[in-house]
């Protein structure tokens, strides 16, 4: 039987060809114990389409290698990452540091948290190759998953999105990732009624059922915010390609955003805002008093402490001055940047430049909107 990557039969059968032919590769090479391929992937909902005959990918490849040997050295994962996308057009991502230390050492099974992350791994991936090790997961519920997931994806799902935006320079890329802020607008609404699920097409279904219910009252803020999220849910899967402007998609979908992402922060934080510069610092004023990262993990602590002594953009000192909040840090800045895309809000972007010289953030004399913008994303990848 055929695996399923892609809603389309056609263009599946070419997919299922290229997974097999990296399953093959990374055993023969690298010898785990298992591989597990998660994210769209894993879901059977990767976003894929055939441009002139060649496929062209929008989904990453998340692959899990378990045991994972590579902490200290991944020059050899990364060369073959490298050559696999030059030679199929797939971008690979070969990970399983964390995954490997939970499923081996029995003690820290109890430490796996109800993320959005362990959730769709143990719901929504499969193996390709070897032991099943989803099986030791916890057997993790919707209502398991703490709101705080929901806020932690939008702005993830933000700052991705920032990386492929432009003005000048449209694409593709730009489109998919505005789709998949209108979806985690939905997800983190699903959230909170505890109705998360790993597919993208049942979360959708789920979301049209109960969307009357709950979030009626988002009709008359935002009158087509289900059909948004119907039409990017189809075009994630490829079921249906809207033929859309960019720029005026990525501005309707920002103005959406933002009232979704107060809705969330005032269930999940109970804090109100007149703007964005204003949510900054009360984010960061409400962190330090509460800690959102109050369950310890003490993987996850030392993780953490490793991004931040890594980081080299800017000075040991500063570094260590603000070691257990540099995330929260970020996350504060990304909606700055985000909602700073509009005419209107080009006052953030202004904020953004200050906390940055506040903090002492190199920014090599450039000011200009673009470079703060890759500033901030830089921070995001290297710290959250």
């Amino acid at each position: 039987m055929e695996m399923k990557y892609t809603e389309d039969p056609g263009i599946n059968k070419r997919v299922t060809e290229i997974i097999e032919e990296l399953r093959e590769e990374i055993v023969s090479r690298f010898h785990p114990k298992s591989i597990i391929l998660s994210g769209s992937f894993g879901r059977g909902e990767a976003t894929v389409f055939d441009e002139k005959g060649k496929l062209k990918f929008l989904s990453d490849c998340e692959i899990i290698l378990i045991p994972y040997k590579w902490i200290f050295n991944r020059r050899e994962l990364d060369e073959f990452q490298l050559y696999f996308y030059e030679k199929t057009g797939l971008k690979v991502e070969i990970w399983g540091f964390t995954q490997t230390f939970y499923l081996f050492l029995p003690f820290m099974k109890k430490n796996t948290k109800p993320t959005i992350a362990n959730y769709e791994l143990k719901y929504g991936s499969r193996v390709i190759y070897g032991k099943n090790y989803l099986e030791k997961i916890p057997n993790f519920k919707p209502e398991d998953i703490p709101l705080w997931e929901g806020v932690r994806l939008l702005f993830n799902r933000m700052a991705e999105a920032l990386e492929h935006f432009s003005l000048e320079n449209l694409t593709e890329e730009m489109i998919f990732w505005t789709d998949k802020i209108i979806l985690a607008c939905q997800d983190a609404l699903l959230l909170s009624i505890h109705r998360y699920h790993p597919s993208y097409k049942k979360r959708n279904e789920i979301f049209q059922n109960v969307f009357e219910k709950h979030f009626g009252w988002l009709k008359g803020n935002f009158p087509h915010f289900l059909k948004l999220t119907v039409e990017a849910t189809e075009s994630k899967l490829g079921i249906k390609r809207k033929n859309r402007d960019a720029i005026k998609y990525w501005f309707e979908v920002v103005r959406a955003s933002d009232i979704v992402f107060r809705y969330i922060v005032s269930r999940e934080f109970g804090l109100h805002f007149e703007d964005y510069i204003e949510f900054q610092r009360k984010y960061i004023k409400y962190m330090i008093c509460k800690k959102i990262r109050k369950s310890f993990d003490f993987l996850q602590e030392l993780l953490y402490v490793a991004k931040v002594l890594r980081y080299k953009n800017f000075p040991f000192l500063t570094r260590i001055k603000h070691l257990n909040l540099w995330g929260h840090i970020t996350y504060s800045l990304i909606p700055l940047c985000y909602f700073g895309t509009l005419e209107e809000n080009k006052h953030y972007l202004k904020r953004v430049k200050e906390v940055l010289e506040e903090l002492n953030i190199q920014n090599s004399g450039n000011n200009s909107d673009y470079h703060v913008i890759r500033t901030v994303l830089s921070m995001w990848r290297g710290l959250c």
